[in-house]
């Protein structure tokens, strides 16, 4: 009796000793998972946050062309073409690429915005919410971050961003159309 009672507490020692072990084990994970979190986002900075439901009007430029949307109630209307049915989700997809715009590095100092392409530059992204109007001018590729140099007006920082907006912002407005639905169209043959 006295030999089972040992084993007993033998066997809820070692258990308890490896529920501790799990927990002090799945505590250091969360510790390292935040520190490389943390690494990660540093030196990122959010340069801009806009709320894709509450923009009003946004334009953009492709291969030298301008294209500039209103929002008509809840729908979007190509400025140069009303009669264009375009798809909302799409836009709202557009759009919300300007909720967090993050910055991986910030350069404060600098010669010439022409060092940077944003003399000329490759597009110039304008976002009005209200009555206050955003514009982000987006200039060269730097092959050795695989990033793009961006300005915003009124700032005098030049940031270096990923593609995220020049991707997003560089659809024509026949891309942006709403497809016909096919079982609309087989009702009416």
């Amino acid at each position: 009796m006295k030999k089972q009672k040992i084993q007993m507490i033998l066997i809820l020692v070692v258990l308890v000793l490896c529920i501790g072990a799990y927990f002090l084990v799945s505590h250091m994970a969360k510790q390292e998972e935040q520190k490389e979190k943390d690494s990660e986002t540093e030196g990122q900075t959010t340069i801009a946050k806009i709320d894709a439901d509450k923009v009003d009007a946004f334009s953009y430029e492709v291969d030298g062309k301008t294209y500039s949307y209103t929002k008509d109630g809840n729908d979007w209307k190509y400025d140069d073409d009303n009669s264009l049915k375009l798809d909302s989700s799409s836009i709202n997809t557009m759009l919300e690429k300007l909720n967090g715009v993050i910055a991986l590095e910030t350069l404060n100092s600098y010669d010439s915005l022409s060092d940077y392409g944003l003399d000329k530059p490759q597009n110039t992204i304008t976002v009005t919410v209200g009555d206050k109007t955003t514009t982000f001018y987006i200039g060269d590729y730097n092959d050795m971050v695989s990033e793009y140099y961006l300005k915003m007006e009124g700032d005098d920082a030049v940031y270096l961003v990923d593609s995220t907006l020049k991707d997003a912002f560089s659809k024509t407005a026949d891309s942006l159309v709403k497809e016909k639905d096919t079982e609309t169209e087989e009702a009416t043959e």
